[in-house]
């Protein structure tokens, strides 16, 4: 088996990498598509925003359950099949005739997805051997963020020459060129399975109810604000449901949600690092569009291609990263890209109307560069300070931590854009004023402002806790 594995390691992360891609992919690249489906679905704006928003709840709110069965029967069984969910969904996206099918069809999708995302670290985890795992763990880190950053830029430049179908169709060649090789590379026969009695049943209602709450929410807070009284009891009802799933796993032998991971001090303060840096970069996801063709006026397909700098940076730099991880310290890898990401803040703050759009630029490509740093150490520090029992639980929690920056970020970025906004305008506002673009310059300076801050103080927080746990 071990010659099995040394052979085709390069074939089964390509494998696992092109599916993890995909999935992340899919959380990010039908928002540019949304008006175009509204149109063709003939249906309004808030109906049609559910297609990003139930993929997002639904593979966030199932991502433990299934990192749960996959240690339990089996990760790569459950990766393959996630696969072949999520390739047959896709067809199914782009079939659709209705918005209700295309909702249903998406939900399908994200189910697939977080298959493959709750088991596809845990795989690399098992299979890699230590001297070469934190490469692996490094293109992982690259596939992830690739996937959640470059679909506005991917989706926007497809649509300047195909229907909508085409962001669905994309997945099914690809898809299938995966099935392939996972076939061939990946057999049943690496799977490793810790199998246990019974199944937390109460504790996945309780994950499944929270989450949706919470997520659904989160979500709908950007389209109704935080004030509204619906939003305000999801929100709060989901927080509770999850206060009390935590206290109730605490006295499981065994948890859906793996509580006895978080008592491991590194696992959650890396675990934590995550989640704020997907945050801070979804507030570039996020104010880079409205920036480039609203404010700058470029066209979507030069912002599609602009976009693109922030990915293609970190897809060079994170296998060399985790090739570093492999043979020195991670953390000092982390704290170095964690200061060229709060560095790299500071050029989205000075850009403007009229100054040239390369200042924005350099922001972009340290962004790209200071995750690509940051995002295989951080997986390797994770993924190396568990038992090997709770591979699957781990990365599904790692997997969700980067879920949920996503959606924070994405939320927490518009509802301080369009606060400030309001604020230095003295009156309520909710879009874009093309007729006073100077407005939302200074809204973005502020926002882009408190995500160096949240960069930061991340950097100076993590410094600090690890320099008082390295002296006991």
């Amino acid at each position: 088996m071990e010659e099995i594995k040394t052979k085709n390691l390069k074939m089964i992360l390509i494998g696992i990498g092109i599916v993890t891609f995909m999935s992340t992919l899919d959380s990010s690249i039908v928002t540019v598509a949304l008006p175009v489906l509204s149109k063709a679905l003939q249906t309004n704006m808030s109906l049609i925003n559910w297609v990003v928003t139930m993929y997002l709840i639904v593979m966030s709110s199932t991502l433990m359950i299934f990192g749960k069965l996959g240690d339990k029967y089996g990760k790569i069984k459950y990766f393959k099949w996630g696969t072949m969910i999520f390739l047959v969904s896709s067809a199914l996206c782009a079939l659709s005739v209705s918005w209700l099918t295309l909702i249903i069809s998406r939900s399908l999708q994200a189910i697939g997805a977080a298959m493959t995302m709750a088991t596809s670290n845990g795989i690399i985890v098992e299979i890699f051997p230590d001297n070469k795992r934190g490469q692996a763990l490094g293109w992982m880190g690259s596939f992830v963020s690739l996937g959640g950053i470059i679909g506005p830029s991917i989706g926007g430049i497809l649509l300047n020459f195909f229907p909508w179908h085409i962001i669905f169709w994309l997945n099914v060649p690809i898809g299938i060129i995966a099935v392939i090789i996972l076939l061939k590379y990946l057999p049943s026969e690496l799977d490793k399975t810790f199998a246990n009695d019974g199944f937390d049943l109460i504790g996945s209602i309780l994950l499944l109810i929270g989450f949706t709450s919470l997520f659904v929410g989160i979500l709908l807070s950007q389209q109704l604000g935080w004030s509204d009284w619906r939003i305000l009891t999801l929100t709060i009802v989901g927080a509770i449901l999850l206060v009390i799933l935590y206290r109730y796993e605490n006295r499981q032998t065994e948890p859906i949600l793996p509580v006895a991971l978080f008592k491991n001090k590194w696992f959650t303060m890396q675990l934590l690092a995550c989640f704020m840096v997907f945050i801070v970069d979804f507030f570039f996801d996020v104010l880079a569009p409205f920036y480039l063709q609203n404010a700058r006026g470029f066209s979507p397909l030069f912002s599609g291609f602009f976009l693109l700098i922030f990915p293609v940076v970190q897809l060079f730099i994170a296998p060399m990263s985790g090739n570093l991880a492999d043979k020195h310290d991670p953390f000092k890898i982390t704290l170095v890209g964690l200061a060229i990401i709060s560095f790299g803040q500071i050029f989205y703050v000075i850009s403007g109307l009229h100054n040239t759009i390369i200042i924005f630029a350099i922001g972009a490509a340290l962004a790209g560069l200071g995750n690509g740093l940051f995002h295989s150490p951080n997986n390797v520090l994770v993924m190396s300070n568990v038992a090997e029992k709770d591979y699957g639980s781990a990365g599904s929690v790692y997997s969700l931590a980067r879920t949920v920056g996503m959606v924070v970020g994405s939320a927490m970025s518009t509802t301080l854009l369009f606060g400030s906004m309001s604020m230095l305008k003295g009156t309520r506002v909710k879009s874009y004023i093309s007729s006073n673009p100077q407005l939302f310059i200074d809204g973005m300076h502020l926002t882009f402002g408190l995500s160096c801050v949240i960069s930061v103080i991340l950097l100076i927080g993590i410094y600090l806790w690890h320099k008082q746990a390295t002296k006991k």
